[in-house]
């Protein structure tokens, strides 16, 4: 039925009109951290193409200004730490002054130092923890009071969180709570409404990757072997799993981990 009407409109109205019906989250107000790059900056972007108004929050806040100001749906850029609390309170006030339930909160925060077992220090085994597991956790938790029986909580986690690829141990130990972290928040809160999902990245044209590959081809090439969908993934591709979460389109999916690694961990 519904393809039925699509047509239709789409003949008497034309694109544009049918794009602007279709849009996913059109005036719905989201939380994206980790908003200037990469990942978050894909996911923050197809967000506003599909109608959401966006809270964005990065460290590196000159290039969240870059990428954001001026655009009329994106509410607020803010400059925060995503390992100190105090700077998570930023976010939550600024939900606050709109008025406002959300529809969606991404932490996406995440990465950190890898080094081999013996040469971790404390401060690097806190730092890697702090930033996927501690950030992911108190942004879900300060943002609770402002999400409804419709809202969702899609978490970025990693194939990283299952594999346990070596001189990443920490990392590896973060991504997988984080994993954990969907199903338990689907536990928790699922009785009021709220969804809470996980996406496990594969390799991904990001700045990580970059440094992971340090600029060898054959490294490059090697992974890219490896790939039974033939490509590294983008960022838009990571996005597209995203949107999907955050939106009704997954009503009917909660507590679930969705690999998206273009067939990498499928060997």
């Amino acid at each position: 039925m519904f393809a039925l009407v699509y047509t239709i409109l789409r003949r008497s109205v034309g694109k544009v009109w049918v794009e602007f019906l279709s849009k996913l989250l059109d005036q719905q107000l989201c939380v994206v951290t980790g908003a200037a790059n990469g990942i978050g900056r894909a996911i923050a972007e197809r967000f506003i193409s599909e109608g959401a108004d966006l809270i964005v929050a990065d460290f590196d806040i000159e290039t969240a200004k870059k990428v954001y100001e001026g655009n009329s749906q994106v509410v607020d850029i803010l400059k925060v730490d995503a390992t100190d609390v105090k700077d998570l309170e930023k976010i939550a006030e600024s939900v606050e002054k709109t008025g406002r339930k959300l529809k969606a909160i991404l932490p996406v925060v995440g990465n950190g130092p890898q080094n081999p077992i013996p040469q971790i220090t404390p401060e690097e085994f806190h730092l890697v923890m702090d930033l996927n597991v501690f950030s992911a956790f108190f942004t879900v938790q300060k943002l609770l009071p402002f999400m409804s029986n419709k809202s969702s909580i899609v978490l970025i986690s990693s194939i990283a969180g299952f594999q346990g690829g070596k001189n990443a141990i920490i990392y590896n130990a973060a991504k997988a709570a984080v994993r954990s972290m969907a199903r338990s928040f689907t536990g928790e809160l699922a009785k009021k409404g709220i969804r809470a999902n996980a996406i496990s990245p594969g390799p991904t044209e990001t700045q990580a990757f970059t440094e992971f590959v340090h600029g060898d081809d054959k490294m490059r090439n090697n992974i890219i072997s490896q790939l039974p969908i033939g490509h590294i993934g983008k960022p838009s591709e990571i996005a597209a799993v995203a949107l999907f979460l955050a939106s009704d389109e997954s009503s009917y999916v909660t507590g679930a981990e969705i690999i998206a690694d273009g067939g990498f961990t499928n060997k």
